[in-house]
């Protein structure tokens, strides 16, 4: 009920915006335009989304960096991952903008979530950005069509109808490019940095991993955009076991409701520490960089880890491995080829439609055990 809700006032909204942009579009043409200018001197970039899609949106900025050395670069994200962004060397500013403010059921009927809102919209205005970039999303597409910049651009098929003065092709979708490239490819580059959470100075670590037996690897097995991701409790505990008889030491990340699996492992695998629901954003992010491997479904801390250059082991069923792997040749994502998919349709959490997830069921054991050990080798030696 809830999701029909939420899509009947997303086209109701889409609607409306594409007529409000369609008119100002329609206006401009009648009035001379702002110049454009050629080395914009402040660039906002606006990625409002989950953490993976925060941290590979990060790569724009770089690329802004890299491009535009003396400009000012701003990056607006939610606030639950403004930790992350602050973290990248090539973002100057962060703002923070939670989107479920209007848009998920019921916040969008209160009063109060769209003043903050449209509050957030007029301090934009009001500092004339040269550049607006939406890097991703319907929600960012409209802040950057009304951020005032004297230039905006984004994806024409990402965002409201008639949203950009400059509308560009493409679109994340099966098959690829990458998130992180599709990101840079806004800023007119063709190679992303992988390494965008790059001021590591002063991150935390846990108590617990303080002088562990080397190699760590940090295992995380939840996923907040749907179970399709997950991999079978079994998978993990014979694989895990295998790192471990091989001289490894286990840190396994998680949110609260990854606890009880946590458990369970915890009993069945020696060497094995539990921090679910155990770490601030900061202390992850310490534990990530630390690690010598991460082994992950796909997920936010899948993408945060290799964005600290720790080498990632992704496991991908609904998913593609094209647009939605770490991407870093110096990772690695596993996935069994079947007919049904990739299926996951980037517009709801993934699901399997025949509810067996026999891409994730299918991926062993052995041939994780086996891209672990590869890339342990000279941790190992």
């Amino acid at each position: 009920m809830k999701g029909q809700l939420r899509r009947i006032l997303g086209l109701i909204i889409g609607s409306a915006l594409a007529v409000v942009f369609a008119t100002m579009k329609l206006s401009r043409t009648f009035r001379p335009r702002p110049i454009r200018p050629a080395k914009p001197r402040s660039v906002l970039l606006v990625r409002l989304d989950l953490m993976g899609d925060v941290v590979n949106g990060l790569s724009a900025a770089h690329a802004a960096r890299d491009r535009w050395p003396e400009a000012l670069i701003v990056f607006m994200a939610p606030p639950p991952w403004t930790a992350i962004v602050e973290r990248c060397a090539a973002v100057d500013e962060v703002i923070a903008l939670d989107p479920a403010e209007i848009t998920h059921w019921p916040n969008c009927l209160n009063p109060r979530r769209w003043l903050e809102v449209i509050g957030a919209l007029r301090s934009v205005r009001g500092r004339q950005f040269d550049l607006a970039v939406s890097i991703y999303g319907p929600i960012a597409g409209a802040f950057v069509a009304l951020s005032g910049a004297r230039d905006h651009c984004g994806y024409r098929r990402e965002a409201p109808p008639f949203s950009f003065e400059r509308a560009l092709e493409g679109r994340r979708e099966t098959g690829g490019p990458h998130e992180t490239k599709l990101a840079t490819g806004l800023i007119g580059a063709d190679s992303p940095t992988w390494r965008t959470v790059d001021q590591v100075d002063g991150l935390p670590l846990p108590a617990a991993l303080t002088d562990v037996q080397r190699p760590l690897v940090v295992a995380h097995a939840g996923s907040s955009h749907g179970d399709a991701k997950r991999w079978r409790e079994t998978h993990w505990e014979n694989t895990l076991k295998t790192l471990v008889n091989e001289g490894a030491t286990i840190a396994f990340v998680g949110l609260a409701s990854d606890a009880p699996l946590a458990k369970r492992l915890a009993a069945a695998v020696p060497n094995f520490i539990d921090l679910t629901s155990r770490t601030s954003l900061e202390l992850l992010m310490g534990t990530l960089f630390a690690a010598d491997l991460m082994i992950s479904t796909d997920s936010g801390p899948a993408h945060l880890a290799r964005a600290l250059g720790t080498r990632v082991i992704s496991l991908h069923g609904p998913t593609d491995v094209a647009i939605h792997g770490p991407g870093d040749p110096c990772s690695v994502a596993l996935r069994v080829d079947i007919p049904c998919g990739p299926c996951y349709n980037f517009r709801d959490v993934a699901t399997c439609a025949f509810g067996d997830t026999l891409c994730m069921e299918w991926l062993a054991p052995s041939t994780v055990v086996q891209a672990a050990l590869a890339a342990l080798r000279p941790t190992l030696a």
